[in-house]
This record gives C-alpha cells, structure tokens and sequence, in this order.
C-alpha cells in the first residue's frame, strides 16, 4: 500500500517559521518581574504622537463597521506628501504583509528570488512557501552588501531581487551610488523590492530618496514603508508601499484581503504621521543614543556593525545564553545565529534602559572571561 498522501503543502517542509522577539508578558512569566528593558524587537521606546489616542479614541464609534477597504484618508495624505500617484499606493496589516503579497504576485514555483543574509527572515520564509528558489548572496565580513556579487547574480533569470536598507538585522545601509550601480545593471524584467522599515534612522547626510531613481530605472518595483518603526505604531500594524505602477497595485491587491488595516490602526497611521514633530523628536532621541552606545560597546571589547537603523548588532561567544543571562537581569535582547557565528542584536531603548543593558552585558561579558 502506498503512503498516504500529507494533507500538507510539501514546500511548506522547508519552511522554519518566523520567532519575534520576546514579549513583555512571556518574560513576566517566566522571571516573576515587573520591569524590563525590552531591546529585542526594534520598537520606539517613545511610542507614538500623543496625537494617536484620541484620534483611536473617536474612530471607536466606528468599530461596528466595516474599515475603508481603500484607506481614502490615509491614502490621500501618503499621496499629497510624498508626491505619487494615489493609485500606485498600498496597504496592507504591517509591510511584512505586503511583501508577501507582493511575491505571491510575482514569483511562481521553481522562480529564483536573490537576497543578501544575514537579513529579514520574511524573504525566505515567503519565498519557499511558494515553492520558490532563495538565491543567497552572502554579504561581506563587515556586512556591507557585496554589491559585485548581488549584480552578477541577477543575471540569469531571476525573478526578484530583494534589497533592504538599512538592513536588518545587521543594520547596515546600501548607498546611493552602490543603488545606483545596482540599478544600471538590474535587467529590466527583474522585480526589485526594496525593504525601508528603517529608513527614518538614516543619518541625514547619508539619506537619500530612492522613488527618482526607481522611476528612471524604468522596470517593476516595490518600496515598502510601515508605521510600526519610527512611527511607534507596532501593535496597530500598519505598512505601505510604493509601487512602479497601479497594474502592480492591482495585482496584490488580488491577495490582499479586502478589510485587512482595521479602522482603529488608519486613524492612528494618520494621526502619526500629522505629527512630524513628535516623529522627528524621538528618531533624533534614537540616533543620539546609538551613536552614544557605539564607543560603550566597544569598549566592552566589542565590534558592533555599522548600523544606520535603531539598533546594534555585535558579534559575541554563545549569543543564546547570553540572551537567557541578561533576560534573567530584565534586559530583553535578540539572539541571532548566522551559520556558525552568534550575534546579538539590541534595539535602541531610553537612555535609562541602554544604560542598564551596558551594565548587564557588561556583566555577562566578564563572567564569560572569568
């Protein structure tokens, strides 16, 4: 007799499924605290506009129906500020969700996607559900992209090319020339997606706006932006992109489900981004404080990457006990293996909880010297 068929998807077997950071309430149980300093999941430690519970508060009366499926009002605001066409917009529950969407449009089974690890999780996780090839393009010691190599690897055949900038987790930022070399050498039947959680932390001098030179490459593309950064909207989960033309708006739009950014989570993604003040006050708190960690973790001996996002990441002996030591002090940082090297990455908190995840790992590190 023949084995029974599984009831599921064979592509799906290679698939290691996505683990965040730890929560507030998981460390509560597990350790008996009430205070920690959660520096696992790159949040604003400010949160967000003061502006955002009131506009929660009067979109309550609405809760009964159904949200704006087009997000009109959020839309039109994006559309005005950023200068693009309303219709080349979307929307969709976090701009991890977008992405997916946006490669479940583009890529069928056996296509290549190429990325750059260590990176976003998503990518991967996406890509070998569908039953697509991941084409690695591992970067450089200092993980910097090789952008040599990202450019010969995109020339035979591959779907989709995806870039993230700043990079998580290394944090590390793809120029605009390294950009622009990138794009003059993309074929044109590529789909880039280009990955700009983090671009609210860039340094001003290395900012750029990467939609002129999108538009003058002339093939299809998707910018994916979110509110759950900078922005201090996580737990609303609110993402958008940018895309090369309505037609590929109208794609995703195939997948995304129809009422999928909740009537509570546009009124915030709105009220947010009315208050640029508020935003550009805590992304400047943010970037003093990274730059204020920098010379402290290397004093501890360690080598952080050359982050331009709200977060370090430093290379130490046993990451995951590392994590599981300075948990057990009420510091919450992240863990990240990368083939036989571990990692952890730490999200930039208050100054009061950067100093007090100094004075932790810095512990933790001697007794490992010991």
């Amino acid at each position: 007799m023949s084995k029974p068929r599984s009831p599921f998807r064979s592509a799906l077997d290679a698939v290691i499924p996505y683990k965040g950071g730890m929560s507030l309430a998981e460390a509560g149980r597990r350790y008996r605290r009430t205070r920690f300093a959660k520096l696992a999941s790159n949040e604003n430690p400010f949160g967000p506009s003061p502006n955002v519970a009131a506009a929660v508060r009067d979109a309550l009366h609405e809760v009964e129906f159904y949200p704006d499926a087009a997000c009109t009002d959020l839309r039109a605001r994006l559309s005005a500020d950023l200068d693009v066409d309303p219709t080349a917009l979307v929307f969709g529950p976090g701009s991890e969700a977008i992405l997916d969407y946006a490669l479940r449009a583009t890529v069928d089974p056996g296509d290549v996607v190429v990325q750059s690890a260590p990176t976003f999780p998503s990518y991967a996780i996406v890509t070998k559900a569908i039953g697509a090839i991941v084409r690695d393009v591992t970067r450089k010691p200092d993980f910097s992209l090789d952008v040599d190599a990202v450019i010969a690897s995109v020339q035979d055949g591959v779907r989709v090319l995806v870039l993230c900038t700043p990079n998580n987790p290394t944090g590390n930022l793809l120029s605009r020339a390294d950009f622009a070399r990138i794009l003059a050498a993309l074929p044109k039947d590529v789909v880039l997606l280009l990955d700009e959680a983090y671009r609210e932390y860039i340094d001003a001098d290395k900012q750029f706006d990467p939609l002129p030179m999108l538009r003058a490459w002339g093939g299809t593309w998707l910018a994916l932006r979110t509110f759950s950064k900078a922005y201090g909207l996580a737990s609303m989960r609110v993402g958008y992109g940018i895309a090369s033309s309505p037609d590929f708006v109208a794609y995703i739009d195939r997948l995304r489900p129809f009422f999928n950014v909740p009537t509570l989570s546009q009124a915030a993604a709105l009220a947010a981004w009315s208050d640029q003040a508020h935003l550009h006050k805590t992304v400047a708190a943010t970037v003093a404080e990274r730059a204020r960690l920098l010379p402290k973790l290397r004093e501890l001996g360690l080598t952080p990457t050359d982050s331009q996002a709200n977060f370090h990441l430093f290379e130490v002996a046993d990451a995951v006990a590392t994590s599981e030591a300075m948990l057990a002090e009420g510091v919450i940082v992240r863990p990240i293996p990368f083939g036989t090297r571990s990692f952890l990455r730490v999200s930039i908190g208050t100054r009061e909880d950067n100093d007090w995840m100094l004075t932790v790992l810095a512990e933790q590190l001697r007794k490992k010297a010991a």
